[in-house]
């Protein structure tokens, strides 16, 4: 009986130490692993980015909130160009990208001058693949005047 025990105790302890060798390689597989998929991932959100920077679109803004924002918005080759822009005047106007005119989760881009006709923002570095609107808001009111959708 205690030779059974025994016998028991060290099969249970052989079985427990083989199987977690083989959990520790699967671990380090899978961290390779991991290791592997976030590469590929920052190697595609590049070639996201690089894409943006080569596709140009476009959008006209539509005033919002009883605001005028008239104009507008394009994105190419890394750049974001407002043309025939007019805004309502405000003293803390911002542009940001957005998606579906969340400005909570937007990108702030830059001051914003509601009375010059042409502007033009960098974009390079920036990952603007999430975002499909260009939206003018009012830092300081927190109100957004209009936007653009990008096609």
């Amino acid at each position: 009986m205690n030779i059974t025990k025994t016998t028991l105790g060290a099969f249970a302890l052989t079985t427990t130490l083989l199987l977690g060798a083989c959990g520790n390689d699967d671990m380090k597989k899978d961290d390779k692993m991991d290791t592997k998929s976030e590469m590929k991932d920052k190697d595609m959100s590049k070639d996201k980015m690089k894409d943006m920077d080569m596709k140009k679109m476009s959008g006209m803004f539509k005033s919002m909130n009883d605001e005028m924002v008239e104009g507008k918005a394009t994105i190419k080759d890394g750049k974001l160009m407002l043309s025939e822009f007019k805004s309502s005047k405000a003293p803390d106007l911002h542009v940001y990208l957005t998606k579906d005119g969340n400005v909570d989760k937007g990108m702030e881009i830059d001051k914003v001058d509601y009375n010059k006709m042409e502007q033009t923002f960098d974009l390079k570095g920036k990952d603007t693949s999430d975002y499909n609107e260009v939206t003018i808001y009012c830092k300081k009111a927190h109100v957004v005047f209009g936007s653009a959708k990008l096609k």
